[in-house]
């Protein structure tokens, strides 16, 4: 037998010890964050919203109601109704972008789907974009995915159908601070 160290800790030592740096991680990890400023306005206040956002923000979880009326849209210039496929420059931007599509696509199959409700209760489509928006978005509460910044949903009266309008100039413009 040799005789014990005063160095030589049991398994049950070890595990005290262990939850106890693990404690002590936590503790130390969970800090106090500072409140920040946003803006030029102290306690978080932030500068009113634009109703077209020209930088980049997250969007991951955000829903929204705003849907325009493709044919207006598409008439003023500068717009042009998105593709549902997946593009990417380079394999850094391509699950970002897949992301959009995706819920782009789903969007417009759900609202594909609302429509087919609508026409199958009515024995029609919505008539008009004010009817669209009346009967089926408010009247159903739907709120889409937000998109990216520099994209919108609209509405195309002629096609009875939900399209993704692309802003050209603001996917363009240099993304500023």
């Amino acid at each position: 037998m040799h005789p014990r160290s005063q160095w030589a800790f049991s398994c049950r030592d070890l595990r005290y010890l262990s939850v106890l740096t693990i404690l002590a991680a936590l503790v130390l990890s969970a800090g106090c964050e500072e409140e920040r400023n946003v803006g030029d306005k102290p306690n978080g206040q932030a500068k009113a919203k634009s109703s077209t956002p020209t930088k980049p923000e997250f969007i991951v979880g955000k829903r929204t109601q705003e849907i325009k009326n493709a044919a207006t849209e598409l008439k003023k210039g500068g717009t042009i109704v998105a593709t549902t496929k997946i593009t990417a420059k380079d394999p850094i931007t391509l699950p970002g972008n897949a992301y959009v599509t995706i819920i782009g696509q789903t969007s417009i199959l759900n609202m594909q789907h609302a429509m087919d409700l609508y026409h199958a209760e009515n024995d029609r489509y919505p008539k008009n974009y004010d009817e669209f928006m009346n009967e089926i978005i408010k009247a159903n509460n739907i709120a889409l995915p937000q998109l990216p910044y520099y994209q919108k949903y609209g509405y195309d009266e002629k096609e009875h159908k939900l399209v993704i309008l692309e802003y050209e100039d603001l996917k363009n413009q240099p993304l500023g601070r």
